[in-house]
């Protein structure tokens, strides 16, 4: 899941500035804070509050699922795609890559149930 949070923090900082009058001086902080390079001595924390506002679900998805056990035991490199919820361009660079093992049947490529497992768990970040 993503959360939506929302975060409020007062901070104070004293200063002492030189001005004509309190407008000038307000007016010349106001100036100092707005430009990225701002600094205005040094900054206590007074509140911090933290809301969660919304959440949704992950939207790259619930993480790997497991694969079907039964089935056809080579699969078609679109179909292999599919099941690990990639693009073909993408499997197909892993192939070129070295980085999932494939199976040549004839002119064709096929990849395993086996060398998908074994690709999702050589992959997978704990």
């Amino acid at each position: 899941m993503r959360y939506k949070v929302v975060v409020t923090k007062i901070e104070v900082a004293e200063l002492w500035v030189r001005a004509t009058d309190e407008e000038a001086a307000a007016q010349k902080v106001r100036d100092e804070l707005t430009t990225s390079w701002a600094y205005a001595g040094h900054w206590e924390t007074k509140a911090t509050q933290v809301d969660v506002v919304a959440s949704d679900p992950d939207p790259v998805g619930p993480g790997p699922q497991t694969l079907a056990p039964s089935g056809p035991m080579l699969l078609k490199l679109k179909d292999a795609a599919t099941e690990l919820g990639i693009s073909y361009g993408t499997l197909h660079a892993l192939m070129k890559d070295g980085g999932i093992e494939y199976t040549k049947v004839g002119s064709g490529k096929y990849i395993s149930r086996a060398s998908l497992v074994a690709f999702i768990e050589a992959n997978t970040q704990r």
